[in-house]
């Protein structure tokens, strides 16, 4: 009987000392909880800024002000020279496209008089927006005059812009294409 009067005198005594009526604040639950609370988000808050810091995946350049004016200022140079080419151009891609799924990407090109455009370099930027490390370039081959090809295999699912560089001599031509690769 007497350990039951010890729990009860216990459960008493805790009651009184954690209640809401104690005038002492830090021992009011109210109290309590709210500091658990603040705590709890300064600590989420913290790990999240050094999540952000330690995997940075590298998509910000140190001299971005700098990129965008050039940018800016060559635009239209830029737009000029690629309307002034009048080239035709087709990029055909797979209608469904997987992770890690080769598939063959074929880009064609003709000028304004409907002649191929023939022995040009033509490469295949695959820019991630989201990550900066898994970009990569391919470059395709003229199987066919005017006819270029290679198969190109995406490792991670997500939203991939495809940047196609055409260089013929003196010519100059760029086209994007965005597509959307989704999960084995």
């Amino acid at each position: 009987m007497s350990s039951m009067s010890n729990i009860i005198g216990w459960s008493t005594e805790w009651r009184k000392r954690y209640s809401q009526d104690n005038p002492q604040a830090l021992r009011n639950p109210w109290v309590i909880g709210w500091l658990g609370v603040v705590v709890l988000f300064l600590t989420v808050n913290a790990v999240f800024i050094v999540l952000s810091i330690v995997t940075s995946p590298g998509l910000v350049v140190e001299d971005y002000y700098e990129q965008g004016r050039q940018f800016e200022d060559n635009a239209s140079k830029l737009f000029a020279a690629r309307n002034a080419l009048q080239w035709q151009t087709k990029l055909e891609i797979p209608e469904y496209i997987r992770v890690n799924t080769p598939d063959i990407y074929r880009f064609s090109a003709v000028d304004l008089r409907g002649l191929p455009i023939k022995n040009a370099e033509v490469n295949l930027v695959a820019y991630r927006p989201s990550n900066a490390g898994a970009d990569f370039t391919t470059a395709l081959y003229q199987y066919a005059p005017g006819l270029y090809q290679a198969s190109i295999h995406f490792p991670l699912p997500g939203i991939w812009d495809l940047n196609i560089h055409v260089q013929r001599e003196a010519d100059n031509y760029q086209q994007t294409h965005r597509i959307s690769v989704s999960a084995p």
